[in-house]
């Protein structure tokens, strides 16, 4: 082998270690733990403080009719989400909605009424309940330990009964009580129009083919 040629495969292994690089710092963000339930009761049988677990549901049944994807018409989203699982969108009077620290911009197309919306099917806590491994967790500790994700609306589509999903189609668990997310996938969004079957077909192709929750 020529020097000529050995120093060329060298250089190319070397501008080969910046990408990367690159590639493995974004994915370097850490999941964090939230609980997800099916209703504030649940949450409560999992040694959860009920007042915890009624403060994250208020929180998150709060932010539904400002995060909830809207449909042109209720046989749109029952067929995402299935009859008798949809709701008339109510009128968003501010042009923002409050995830716990943060403002987001609301979209301007969703100030008037004759919208459907899916009905809130769950809730994530994002704030770390005192479950019964963390018993002896003081309250100080447990605010220190808060998460970044919000405390938000989860929906399951029709065809995917068993998977909690965000209003952005996240999934983020098959069973109620802890789970592992990664905090910028589950960040609330305001409400947006969505697509017939966008919670149908689309849900099922992206449930086979994640091999995990959190990216």
């Amino acid at each position: 082998m020529s020097n000529v040629f050995k120093r060329s495969k060298t250089a190319r292994l070397i501008m080969m270690v910046p990408a990367a690089g690159l590639m493995l710092t974004g994915c370097g963000e850490e999941p964090v733990e939230v609980q997800v339930y099916n209703t504030p009761d649940e949450c409560a049988a999992f040694y959860n403080p009920p007042a915890q677990c009624q403060a994250a549901f208020a929180e998150a049944k709060a932010l539904h009719p400002q995060v909830a994807p809207r449909y042109h018409n209720k046989t749109e989203c029952e067929t995402d989400f299935g009859s008798g699982q949809c709701e008339s969108a109510p009128i968003i009077a501010s042009n923002s909605i409050q995830t716990g620290s943060e403002t987001a911009p609301q979209a301007q197309s969703q100030q008037s009424s004759g919208f459907f919306m899916p009905m809130m099917m769950g809730f994530m806590a994002g704030q770390m309940l005192n479950r019964g491994g963390l018993g002896g967790q003081a309250p100080q500790a447990a605010t220190k330990n808060a998460s970044p994700v919000a405390s938000q609306p989860l929906y399951k589509s029709r065809d995917d009964r068993q998977t909690f999903r965000t209003a952005t189609n996240t999934a983020v668990a098959k069973q109620p009580g802890a789970t592992r997310i990664k905090p910028s996938s589950v960040q609330p969004k305001p409400a947006a129009m969505a697509r017939r079957g966008g919670f149908g077909a689309q849900a099922a192709r992206r449930s086979s083919t994640r091999s995990s929750f959190g990216g």
